[in-house]
């Protein structure tokens, strides 16, 4: 029988290296990842499948924009009150403190900025009571390119120019706050200027999963529609070695738990807190439902969609494959 190769991008995250160095069993499948390809939700030729920006993807369903067909695996995750950043003598110290502020960020379209600005919204600041000022984070961290899949900022949003940076603007304290998906290497300096607004974010984050049972999804697998609809066969295989990559891991996590101190309590703390999110795939878990719903939500209250995407078609052509293959 023959062997389909498939091309994918996928970063080389703990949890799919089992899959990336070969070690899942893919029966008449090739699976080349490309784990140090740039991130876009606009494939370049030769790529099938890819980590995608999920906000940029429900956007697009929201817009019946159907290049893509996603499929249900949530490969990055996180919370963001840490992705706040203020100056070490800020007197800020939590999100409902930036009501009138101004706040820098370095991309409106992104998955991270957008469950920013919910967990904003969800500390009772909204978008409009913030002024927006958007730019360059530092000489290193730029503003995204710009896609077919963005939007733009809300007006009246402040754009810097090509030489300012939002770290040094928040340095003259000309901005209060600066959120962004990555920390800057000067938060984390031993007597750094700056720190995170929120600093005990850890409590932060789980009150707002108690709250909300919200786990938020910033990345997922998309495949190019034309490819995904001839290879139907293809995007399951590729859903099933993605899910026997991360129980590989799982099970490699719980028994040795080497990556940090602490690990096993991290992977405790999962088992507990996070059931119907471990592991990180499904659409019909009552924790994964709440979450897109609340995605599709926050576009549309955010105003970054004219209409929200339905939560319950966001992976309909997927289950429609399911459901071809009897599964």
């Amino acid at each position: 029988m023959s062997i389909t190769t498939v091309n994918m991008i996928l970063r080389a995250y703990d949890q799919f290296c089992p899959l990336i160095i070969g070690a899942v069993d893919t029966p008449n499948l090739k699976i080349n990842v490309k784990f140090n390809a740039a991130l876009s939700n606009e494939f370049p030729a030769d790529i099938h499948a890819a980590e995608v920006s999920f906000n940029r993807y429900v956007m697009a369903c929201a817009n019946d924009d159907q290049r893509l067909i996603g499929i249900p695996a949530y490969v990055l995750r996180g919370f963001r009150h840490r992705n706040y950043i203020a100056h070490r003598d800020s007197p800020l110290e939590n999100l409902a403190d930036l009501k009138g502020k101004r706040i820098g960020t370095n991309s409106w379209s992104d998955s991270g900025t957008m469950w920013a600005r919910a967990a904003l919204r969800e500390a009772g600041v909204d978008i409009g009571d913030v002024q927006w000022v958007i730019g360059h984070v530092d000489q290193d961290i730029k503003m995204k390119p710009k896609t077919s899949f963005d939007v733009v900022p809300p007006e009246g949003s402040l754009f810097l120019s090509e030489e300012q940076t939002l770290m040094e603007e928040l340095r003259l304290g000309k901005i209060d706050a600066v959120t962004t998906a990555f920390m800057p290497p000067s938060v984390y300096e031993i007597g750094s200027e700056f720190r995170r607004l929120v600093r005990d974010f850890r409590s932060a984050e789980t009150l707002y999963h108690r709250r909300t049972g919200v786990y938020p999804a910033f990345h997922i697998i998309a495949f190019e529609r034309s490819y995904a609809e001839q290879n139907p066969g293809v995007v399951l295989a590729v859903y099933d070695a993605l899910q026997a990559s991360w129980q590989d891991w799982w099970k490699k996590a719980k028994n040795f738990g080497e990556a940090s101190p602490w690990q096993i309590a991290e992977i405790e703390s999962m088992i507990k807190d996070f059931p119907e999110d471990t592991p990180p795939f499904g659409c019909h878990q009552d924790a994964h439902k709440k979450m897109l719903a609340v995605m599709c939500h926050e576009q549309y209250a955010q105003g970054i969609v004219q209409k929200p995407a339905d939560p319950l078609k966001l992976f309909a052509d997927f289950e429609a494959f399911l459901k071809a293959a009897g599964r």
